[in-house]
């Protein structure tokens, strides 16, 4: 036997078998996924497919991220943010199986604090002149809405809602003509009770638009929002929402003011504010505006004569300082939303005679020399807020790069969901400065 020719035989053999198999396989289908977070109770989400760990997706509340993936069974996983200082966080599970050539969208929603996600399957596209809709109401915790699509301009009188959905249900895939539309949710039944009215918005023909209904959870002036998923993410506000302000007096003479909308006194927006203390927050027009202060019953001596642009939806603060007569101010946008199993702080300068003021936080009985400040402020100034674990802490506050401390140790207690602000003003003398606290710390 020439066993040379058995080896090439079986060789080829191979090879052909081999080949064979190479014209025969197909890759895999793909399937396309859109990952939106609307769980308000975490400051970001992470979206990781399996433990793919390098391709972790940070979601901001009502972010949005785009994927395509092979058509397989996956595991995807979902982790709240570590909590400050420690490696603890909880991680949720789901295990979809996505079928080629179909969009999904996943929506990370919030029941009871556990992230709760939901999948939603599209429908093939419509055709012609039509256009699709899908819908999601993802605010917890709220009454079951109507969603009405109305030509622009018409209105929702003795219209019939496109659907109605209570908290974490779908509605069945809607088609309509494609063009212009506003959208309308009210609660179930009441149609003059409208919780949105958008602007108006597109629909394309022969696309699948996504609607997801978010709850704000405190972070603005209105009770939900709405993501609409189209070919890019947008978050679509009530036209209809207001804006508001409040003020912090923090004059170095310590006296109250009157704070003005243009000059407007009679009444003024705020009367006889008090020195290191919030005000309630008041409606503002949305748009650009003049803001005044004066001293109290005097509207002539402008102190302050700024300009404030009021955003719909949101809520604002303002803080000034200074010598009387000579007042400076500055405006910070505020977030009411309240984190699970995590505390909000943020710290505010109105202590003029410090250049640049350092806060320094450390545990119970800490050395504030050991660790990094968490805000270095002018006056007036206002810090982001920072996310903190629950407990106690001890707070100090430096010049800029010094060690030498002008207040502290002030102990505080930061407790899950809570919402604090420190506020720091000029001491008795240049050596200190007094701390007031406030917000959640001062609610009984």
């Amino acid at each position: 036997m020439n066993l040379r020719y058995v080896a090439s035989c079986g060789l080829l053999c191979a090879a052909t078998l081999l080949s064979g198999c190479d014209e025969g396989r197909k890759a895999p289908g793909k399937a396309t996924v859109q990952v939106v977070n609307v769980a308000p109770g975490f400051e970001t989400l992470t979206f990781r497919r399996e433990q793919n760990v390098a391709r972790d997706e940070e979601l901001l509340f009502k972010g949005a991220g785009a994927h395509v993936y092979d058509a397989d069974a996956y595991d995807f996983n979902v982790l709240e943010p570590p909590i400050p200082g420690t490696e603890e966080r909880r991680t949720w599970t789901f295990s979809p199986t996505l079928e080629a050539d179909k969009n999904y969208t996943f929506v990370l929603t919030e029941v009871a604090g556990e992230v709760q996600p939901a999948v939603i399957e599209h429908p093939p596209p419509p055709a012609g002149d039509a256009a699709q809709i899908l819908a999601l109401n993802a605010a917890g915790g709220l009454p079951a809405m109507d969603l009405y699509l109305e030509r622009p301009g018409v209105g929702i009188a003795g219209a019939t809602p496109r659907g109605t959905f209570n908290a974490m249900e779908q509605l069945a895939p809607i088609t309509l003509p494609s063009g212009d539309y506003e959208l309308f949710l009210t609660a179930a039944g009441n149609p003059s009770d409208v919780l949105l009215t958008s602007a108006t918005i597109t629909l394309p023909a022969t696309t699948t638009s996504t609607f997801i209904v978010a709850a704000e959870n405190g972070l603005g002036t209105v009770p939900v929002s709405v993501v609409l998923i189209q070919a890019a993410p947008t978050v679509l506000y009530s036209t209809n929402a207001s804006s508001e302000l409040r003020v912090i007096n923090g004059a170095t003479d310590q006296a109250p003011r009157d704070v003005a909308i243009a000059s407007e006194f009679s009444p003024p927006l705020f009367s006889a504010v008090p020195f290191g203390e919030p005000t309630p927050y008041a409606p503002v027009v949305v748009g650009s505006q003049a803001i005044n202060v004066t001293p109290v019953g005097n509207p002539g001596v402008l102190e302050v004569d700024t300009t404030y642009f009021g955003v719909s939806g949101q809520r604002g603060t303002m803080l000034f300082t200074g010598p009387a007569g000579t007042l400076t101010s500055i405006f910070a946008a505020d977030d009411g939303r309240r984190l699970h199993r995590e505390a909000k702080l943020r710290f505010m300068t109105a202590a003029t005679e410090i250049d640049v003021l350092d806060f320094v936080l450390t545990l119970p009985d800490g050395d504030p020399n050991l660790v990094p400040s968490q805000a270095s402020l002018f006056a007036p100034g206002i810090s982001n807020f920072i996310r903190l674990p629950t407990g106690e802490y001890d707070l100090y506050t430096y010049p800029f790069n010094s060690t030498t401390a002008l207040s502290g140790p002030t102990r505080i207690n930061l407790t899950a969901g809570g919402i604090y602000s420190v506020l720091a003003v000029d001491g008795p003398d240049t050596s200190t400065v007094t701390v007031r606290l406030l917000d959640d710390f001062a609610a009984p």
